[in-house]
């Protein structure tokens, strides 16, 4: 039944957004309106609490190393997927925002990391050494494609579905079958987390 009614609520939220995207548009979201008036409610519609102060479940500007990503999504205090938000407008395209959420992944030992300008989503899978990270990212979801969008949400960002492993083993089954690259599950060593954080320094 929760599924079910966080399905209809995503649905209504991604149509809502789709049909002010020109008004979005001209408004000129920055980031922390893209992120209170997109991001935000579509997690919700996922499942996610964010006002949740007991389990603290969308952690926002979590520290990873040197640097702070807009929200970590936990389960018992873990984090399991890293969201970076931009600006709607931003080109995520470009290499500094998805080789930060792929560097980001890495040193926190997250196996899923999403960077966002809220109409476009990109998905990657856990960092592995000299793997570019256009061979990680294993989803786009587009919100203009609404049908598409909804079921990939599902799949690969809802809470039941993060938290039971199941989006995990669907993300590194994708990477696998497109590049022959089987994934090490183990989390970063202490001396590859340390290298990162010099860099980032």
């Amino acid at each position: 039944m929760q599924e079910q009614d966080n399905a209809e609520k995503l649905t209504q939220t991604i149509s809502d957004i789709v049909k002010f995207t020109g008004k979005i548009r001209d408004i000129n979201f920055d980031e922390a309106a893209t992120k209170q008036f997109i991001v935000l409610p579509i997690l919700t519609a996922l499942g996610w609490n964010y006002g949740n102060i007991d389990t603290l479940e969308v952690f926002p500007e979590f520290r990873v190393g040197n640097n702070k990503v807009d929200y970590a999504l936990q389960y018992e205090g873990k984090p399991l997927v890293l969201v970076e938000c931009k600006r709607w407008s931003a080109n995520i395209e470009m290499e500094e925002p998805q080789d930060q959420i792929a560097r980001y992944i890495f040193q926190e030992g997250v196996d899923i990391g999403v960077a966002t300008n809220g109409r476009k989503w990109d998905f990657y899978f856990a960092y592995k050494t000299h793997v570019p990270w256009r061979n990680r990212r294993f989803c786009t979801i587009e919100l203009d494609n609404q049908k598409e969008a909804i079921a990939n949400f599902q799949k690969y960002l809802s809470k039941s579905k993060v938290i039971d492993g199941s989006a995990k083993a669907e993300a590194e089954n994708i990477i696998a079958e497109r590049t022959g690259i089987q994934w090490d599950p183990k989390p970063p060593s202490s001396e590859e987390t340390e290298d990162l954080r010099r860099e980032d320094a």
